[in-house]
């Protein structure tokens, strides 16, 4: 695919902006949507690491902001209600599906995030409609809030119809270790990637947050890699 389209832009929504980048060529190469957390926008430092470290391992990353990050308030800004995310996703998915459209070969589709990015991607999938792609990727999946175990978001995830991948922190306080193996286990198509001794962020050491990514970053290149390819043939 020669290299057309453009390295980033915005899209425009009735309840605000849509801030996106592309990071690394398209041509012969997946493409994976990356959605940010609750908490820090796609410039964060965690996003920027996932998206270099998978296109040095071949994969091209889209990362995008949802409407309540490009406000400009100038202050840490709630989450936007989930239809306006989710919305937010689907206008992201539209433009990604328009640059791939008649690519030669076939180009691949993946998508997911940290945290509240993973589990909107993961709604929209078991909601079909997000036809295309063909695997699904969460960095700290939320599966219930801090300290309540009881409350756990997963009930969607059978519905989810293409293979899923979990990279989570052994200590994260958001995927009590137990649930999380447990709710993988009940899934047809997911496979966890435990982070030993990994924080929400997957960071196994508060002064090197880095510290080991090199690992679950060459997990979820594998994945992205093994899912797609499976797919196209």
């Amino acid at each position: 695919m020669p290299e057309v389209v453009p390295t980033s832009g915005e899209i425009a929504l009735p309840y605000g902006l849509v801030r996106w980048w592309r990071e690394g060529a398209l041509h012969r190469r997946p493409l994976f949507l990356a959605a940010h957390g609750a908490g820090a926008p796609s410039a964060s430092a965690f996003m920027r690491a996932l998206s270099a470290g998978l296109d040095q391992r071949g994969i091209a990353v889209l990362r995008f902001d949802f409407p309540y990050m490009t406000r400009g308030t100038g202050r840490r800004a709630a989450p936007d209600p989930a239809p306006v995310l989710l919305a937010a996703c689907g206008a992201v998915l539209q433009l990604a599906r328009s640059w791939l459209a008649g690519s030669a070969p076939p180009a691949s589709l993946a998508v997911g995030g940290k945290s509240m990015g993973g589990r909107m991607w993961s709604m929209l999938l078991a909601s079909g409609e997000a036809a295309a792609v063909q695997a699904a990727l969460y960095f700290g999946y939320p599966l219930h809030p801090p300290g309540k175990p009881q409350s756990l978001r997963r009930d969607h995830l059978a519905a989810v119809p293409v293979p899923q991948l979990f990279v989570s922190g052994s200590r994260d306080t958001l995927a009590r270790l137990d649930l999380l193996q447990e709710t993988v286990a009940a899934l047809p198509r997911a496979r966890l990637h435990l982070v030993e001794g990994g924080d929400h962020s997957l960071a196994t050491h508060r002064r090197a947050p880095p510290d080991g990514s090199e690992a679950w970053l060459d997990a979820a290149a594998q994945f992205v890699h093994e899912t797609t390819a499976a797919a196209g043939r």
